[in-house]
């Protein structure tokens, strides 16, 4: 943008200098042609090296690649001292050329055909291509500028010509402001991941450092919604007035700077002074505020490889706290973390590859009716093993990786497909299975399409809605809100039903539960193994207290009651004296295979 200002000035001062030519010097004459085709060399050839940055994912180059650009401007600058220039100046028009005016011709040509051929080879790329058509129209607008300026001389257009392009550039290339956060006016998440981009593509140690917040939310709910933005503030005027480097908002509750190799040997006294300004108060506008903080420190590429993913390496930098080597102010990443990195990866990996290949085991655990005395329903169950690597995967594992990494709906597709599948090949209802259960992902249970989806899905394999049942965990089912309960009316209407899964975990609000419309809860296995665990004993007499009390209140308001995790008969009659509904666990069957399973329900419910 500046050297195109500087293009514009010159451009214009030529023409000044033409027209009063037997009024001005004649070292100004030239003087204006040297600044006119130095500015425009430096204009296009910006524009070829910021699509080469972009194609590159880098922002910078290295000596030798630098060495080569210093060098195409002497070239330039020996033909602006050296070239021998002439002007034409008659009443019909004014105009210059001559050796040096060839120069820019020159410059036009190859730089403008070096920078389409550089789009178009990766025009493909998604990366940029919004950047990237902007710069294929400014070039080819330019190109026809120039070849009008070259047919005929005596039209000065090539002025108006690097006036759109400096206006296409301005309203549809980077804008600066995209990298800033504004709460703090620190660079954001993807001025981050831009500059980390190039720490992995130079290859040389770099330490991440990240100052979590560990009661944001606490000191919000006592003041005002803006002071963490007013606390952030201070901490990122600490960090570059004391460390000169830049900082960089990485979430909501988490600021960030980077230790390049030339500073990596101060990065413990760095983490000293942190640790020291984080034990005293932060003052404010209006306030005085002590924080409790933590830093979390990433070293690479002890802890991340160079040859990794960028945004693998922000999720791995803002989940390393959870493996710190202390509880302390620094929390550094150690051997667990790097293998659970690993081990993340190798899971994404299988779970994109079950849904590329449909690749999934579907597993059905029988659960059993207390009133019709057998086997009436079944939650189905997911299972994914990789026999080459890392053998069983929990849903555990992989349910919440797929969900974060965007591979959940898919995968929630597959399993539905499956399960349908199974249903109606089967013709279950004739067996005795009065519905099958589905767990539902929070992601999905939210997803505006899920009505659309769960009917598309049941006429496709011709099952009566009343035969599923979908599972809900506590946790989603409290904080999921509208979108929650918009879906569950609208498929309870078409004839779904509806469980709460994981029932006592720790997120329950009775009152919620009342209103809830969920025809089944399921009593998780944490409120039942209590009640046996000493008996006795007052912690075991308080553990029945509660269960058998939470079974009542939940009959009374008219739920059915599912109870899980049963493992031995004695729990099994316990509950049934207690009135519940239906009953699951390994005491009737482990979670099995299709096969398995209808060879189950055959022998149980004959």
């Amino acid at each position: 943008m500046i050297s195109s200002l500087g293009y514009l000035i010159f451009d214009f001062a030529t023409v000044f200098a033409l027209v009063y030519y037997d009024n001005v010097p004649l070292w100004f004459v030239r003087f204006t042609h040297q600044g006119f085709i130095l500015f425009l060399d430096i204009a296009l050839s910006s524009i070829y090296l910021y699509m080469d940055m972009l194609n590159r994912n880098q922002r910078r180059y290295s000596r030798s690649e630098l060495s080569l650009i210093i060098a195409s401007y002497l070239v330039v600058i020996a033909s602006i001292l050296f070239a021998p220039i002439s002007y034409y100046i008659e009443e019909d028009g004014i105009y210059s050329y001559g050796v040096m005016v060839n120069c820019v011709y020159a410059i036009l040509i190859i730089y403008s055909f070096m920078t389409v051929f550089q789009t178009l080879r990766h025009i493909k790329n998604k990366d940029h291509r919004k950047q990237k058509i902007c710069v294929l129209m400014t070039m080819v607008l330019w190109m026809g500028f120039g070849g009008i300026q070259i047919l005929e001389p005596k039209i000065l257009i090539s002025s108006v010509g690097i006036s759109a392009i400096i206006l296409l550039m301005f309203l549809s290339l980077e804008n600066p402001s995209e990298y800033l956060d504004s709460e703090t006016r620190a660079f954001n998440y993807y001025a981050l991941k831009a500059v980390l981009q190039e720490y992995l593509s130079r290859q040389k140690d770099y330490s991440i450092v990240s100052m979590e917040l560990d009661e944001a939310s606490i000191i919000e709910n006592y003041t005002s919604s803006n002071v963490i933005a007013e606390v952030l503030v201070e901490i990122k005027s600490f960090i570059e007035k004391n460390f000169k480097t830049p900082c960089y908002r990485m979430n909501r509750m988490t600021l960030a700077f980077i230790v390049d190799n030339k500073k990596i040997a101060k990065l413990d006294t760095y983490l000293e002074i942190l640790a020291d300004r984080f034990s005293q108060t932060w003052e404010l506008k209006d306030r005085s505020v002590r924080l409790n903080a933590h830093a979390n420190v990433l070293c690479c590429p002890e802890d991340y490889p160079f040859d990794g993913n960028v945004v693998e390496l922000l999720d791995f930098a803002e989940e390393s706290e959870t493996y710190g080597r202390s509880i302390g102010f620094v929390r550094r990443i150690d051997d667990k973390a790097r293998e659970k990195r690993i081990r993340h990866r190798q899971i994404l990996y299988v779970v994109s590859d079950a849904i590329k290949n449909d690749d999934i085991d579907m597993y059905y655990q029988p659960i059993y009716s207390l009133k019709e005395k057998k086997f009436t329903n079944a939650e189905a169950l997911v299972r994914l093993k990789d026999n080459q690597t890392i053998g069983f995967i929990s849903p555990e594992e992989f349910i919440p990786l797929s969900e974060k990494k965007g591979m959940i709906m898919p995968l929630s597709s597959l399993i539905f497909n499956h399960v349908f599948n199974f249903m109606s090949e089967n013709n279950l209802k004739k067996k005795g299975v009065n519905h099958i259960e589905v767990n539902l992902s929070g992601l999905q249970s939210v997803d505006a399409n899920l009505p659309k989806l769960m009917k598309s899905l049941l006429m496709k394999y011709n099952i009566s809605p009343d035969s599923v049942n979908l599972e809900i965990t506590e946790s989603i089912a409290v904080t999921s809100g509208y979108m929650l309960k918009k879906n569950m009316d609208e498929l309870r209407k078409f004839g779904c039903s509806f469980s709460m899964d994981d029932f006592g975990t720790g997120y329950s609000n009775l009152s919620r539960i009342a209103k809830a419309d969920f025809e089944m809860i399921k009593i998780d296995k944490s409120l039942l193994w209590p009640c046996f665990k000493e008996e006795g004993t007052d912690s075991t007499n308080n553990a029945k207290i509660l269960l058998e009390n939470m079974i009542s209140m939940l009959l009374k308001i008219g739920r059915k009651i599912v109870v899980e995790g049963i493992e031995t008969k004695e729990q099994f009659e316990y509950l049934e004296s207690l009135g519940i509904t239906y009953a699951q666990g390994f005491y009737f069957s482990k979670p099995i295979p299709e096969d398995e399973f209808l060879k189950f329900i055959e022998e149980k419910n004959c």
